[in-house]
């Protein structure tokens, strides 16, 4: 049962409940009755209270609030025909029962006056239990869910009134937030459809630390099974004592996911044998020690689901993710999924409103061609704005064929800056770096190795998309939406100060990629030169292999950490904080987000948060940090603004002697690699960086202020 609703009104067999000043649900009473227990879709009606009345107007009923009315007809037996309007009584839709379809959310840039949520269909979890199998002597056939009690159930919510945020604040607050994935889900993942043997599974993931490129997750597809297809019984001519796999991989810090291709064992998606064989076969492999489950949603066969328009790939979410928590509930449950509507790259329909509960998604078996490359990142930035799935992701390098080296290369820098860094392919095809050769193998491990440098940013990321849902990649149109430009899909910003714009097409014959980029308003610059940009604007650009084109918000801080090869717990006692300064005067505060990286303790708030807040004004800057947990070692590289020729710089009020403190001049050159911490110059196009190290207590505050000459 949801929180109860504190206003109400009932008009023949509608009830419309006021839900916010932006947001009201209106029901046609079902079999039952009135709904007011937790849905599959809907976890929690109450908001803000809204003062709403219902007055008598002719032959209908009008609800009022201040922001908006519904209409509805005296005696209503339904929602077809039922107006909604502006508060001045401008018609903003008439309800049919088309609109309750699922749909994608709107954008940014094109928000509508109205957006209808249907509840469809309307099923009720047994409380407290979810998709597990009910206890012996409890069973009905569908093991106590409820699907009796289905009707037209509406949530309107009015986004040009309320703004992109409010809006997805709402949804969110009814479907239910993204979860925090654990840490380790934002290292490196590698998988393939091949017979590994405990052997040979361990041999490559020895391979991995040889050549320094990190690993976090590795993956046996189908054969580590009895008839490499369906059910849960271990081939042991591959894995003997899999037990002891599972440990010598952990010993190595590597987790590992298994594939599961379901098939149906019961009459129904609820049956309690259905339920029961599900739970017993995956538990007993998380009881050896297994991670994650890659529930693959099969082929000709596959998982029943329980009613009529709720798809199995959600359903499957569902399931797989109950029976994980279920079994270790003090763990953050991760699921691999097909992303739902995407069909092997293909986006072809909206997902159930649902799925974003329930991370992570890939697109499915996609091909090594350039086209899919391309499609993988607008799935991956669309994703995360129309459906609030932030972790949609492609198979890195293609499922099918085998790319030449600029694609695979092209692909894995993509997949440094993507959501989800998963490599995969078929069988009798690898994505092995090394079997590229060793200049392939130096760029891609350079590109991965970044990733990991970067893991406060793309943690900090993954908080602010439980928080909030804002995604991991933030088309630009989040923050610019009044910019057609700010919509193209095929750029993106990582977290709050990093503008990525993949690379999607091969470069001509003897010359370096090309793309145009848009750079958005403000100071940005460009990574490997040092080159500012001012935006809005246009621009070519142009990278080598070793390149990818990356843009540095100036007014903005990138946090990076010493170089890991596992992904370890989310606390960074050792910080490098690049702050580049701007010429614009403004501020930006930052997030740094550090817990356990594994337990579900951050649901009732174990995490700490760390604000960084960067403010310019004339020709000073002042960087603002708050008292974080723990005492931290920090690199601080003051990045000054084009054209400055000198500089001082102060802590908590006192001047710092400049023996303290380096002044890197730029170097005579491109960066060969990004962010990797002290003593590192700026390229040959940048200004000059200020570099102090130090350490900060528990518990204290610091502030730095920078003053400069214009050169």
């Amino acid at each position: 049962m949801t929180k109860p609703v504190p206003v109400s009104f009932v008009i023949g067999d509608v009830r419309v409940q006021p839900l916010g000043p932006h947001l009201v649900r209106i029901e046609q009473r079902g079999p039952a009755g009135f709904e007011d227990r937790e849905t599959f879709t809907v976890v929690e009606r109450t908001g803000p209270e809204v003062d709403a009345t219902a007055t008598p107007a002719g032959e209908s009923v009008r609800v009022e609030t201040a922001t908006y009315r519904v209409v509805v007809p005296a005696g209503a037996a339904g929602l077809e025909g039922i107006r909604v309007e502006s508060a001045t009584g401008e018609t903003l839709c008439v309800l049919a029962s088309a609109m309750l379809a699922k749909k994608f959310l709107p954008a940014p840039s094109a928000l509508p006056a109205v957006w209808v949520l249907g509840d469809a269909p309307r099923i009720v979890p047994p409380a407290g239990r979810g998709a597990l199998p009910p206890p012996a002597g409890e069973e009905d056939e569908h093991s106590g869910w409820d699907l009796r009690n289905s009707a037209p159930d509406a949530y309107v919510f009015f986004p040009a009134a309320s703004g992109y945020s409010a809006f997805r604040a709402d949804f969110l607050r009814l479907t239910g937030g993204v979860p925090l994935v654990p840490l380790y889900a934002l290292g490196l993942w590698y998988s393939r459809y091949h017979p590994y043997s405990e052997d040979t599974a361990l041999a490559v993931i020895d391979r991995f630390r040889t050549e320094h490129i990190p690993l976090d997750v590795f993956t046996l597809d189908t054969d580590w099974r009895v008839g490499a297809s369906c059910g849960y019984a271990i081939n042991t001519m591959l894995f003997p004592d899999m037990a002891r796999f599972l440990r010598q991989a952990h010993d190595r810090q590597v987790r590992v996911m298994f594939n599961d291709h379901p098939e149906p064992q019961g009459p129904a998606a609820l049956d309690p044998q259905e339920l029961r064989f599900r739970q017993q076969g995956l538990t007993g492999l998380l009881e050896q020690g297994v991670d994650v489950w890659w529930y693959d949603r099969n082929w000709h066969t596959h998982l029943q689901t329980p009613a009529p328009g709720l798809g199995r790939e959600t359903w499957g979410m569902r399931l797989y993710h109950d029976i994980t928590r279920a079994h270790r509930p003090q763990q953050r449950p991760l699921i691999l999924s097909n992303a739902d509507g995407i069909n092997n790259g293909r986006l072809d329909a909206p997902p159930h409103p649902a799925a974003h509960r329930f991370p992570v998604w890939w697109t499915g078996d996609t091909v090594a061609q350039w086209h899919y490359l391309r499609m993988g990142v607008v799935n991956g930035v669309k994703s995360g704005i129309r459906s609030l799935m932030p972790y949609v992701h492609e198979d890195l390098g293609g499922h099918h064929g085998q790319p030449e080296a600029e694609l695979y290369v092209r692909f894995m820098q993509y997949g440094a800056f993507a959501p989800v860094a998963r490599l995969h392919c078929t069988a009798k095809v690898h994505r092995y770096p090394w079997e590229y050769g060793a200049e392939v193998t130096r760029i891609v491990g350079d590109f991965f190795r970044l990733r990991y440098r970067l893991l406060p940013m793309l943690y900090a990321a993954a908080y602010e998309a439980s928080r909030s849902g804002i995604p991991l990649l933030r088309r630009c149109d989040l923050e610019w939406p009044d910019r057609p430009e700010a919509a193209d899909s095929t750029q993106y910003l990582l977290g709050d100060s990093l503008l990525v714009a993949p690379v999607l097409e091969p470069a001509p014959a003897g010359g370096e990629a090309e793309r145009t980029v848009w750079i958005p308003p403000g100071e940005w610059m460009e990574a490997w030169t040092g080159r500012t940009y001012r935006g809005p604007i246009t621009i070519g650009a142009r990278c080598a292999l070793t390149e990818y084109p990356i843009y540095v918000r100036r007014g903005g801080m990138v946090f990076s950490i010493p170089q890991r090869h596992t992904t370890g717990i989310a606390e960074w006692p050792q910080l490098v904080v690049d702050a580049f300064l701007s010429t614009d005067n403004g501020s930006r505060t930052q997030r740094l987000y550090e817990d356990d990286g594994i337990t579900t303790a951050y649901e009732q708030g174990a995490g700490t948060v760390t604000e960084f807040t960067l403010r310019q004004a004339g020709c000073a800057t002042t960087l603002t940090v708050a008292a974080g947990p723990k005492r931290r070692e920090v690199v601080l590289r003051i990045h000054l603004p084009p054209g400055v020729r000198a500089a001082a710089m102060w802590r908590n009020g006192r001047r710092v002697p400049e023996t303290q403190y380096a002044v890197l001049p730029p170097s005579g050159g491109r960066a060969d690699q990004l962010f990797t911490g002290a003593g590192v110059a700026p390229p040959a196009g940048a200004s000059p960086v200020l570099e102090w190290r130090g350490a900060w207590a528990a518990g204290e505050a610091t502030e730095f202020r920078i003053a400069w000459q214009p050169g």
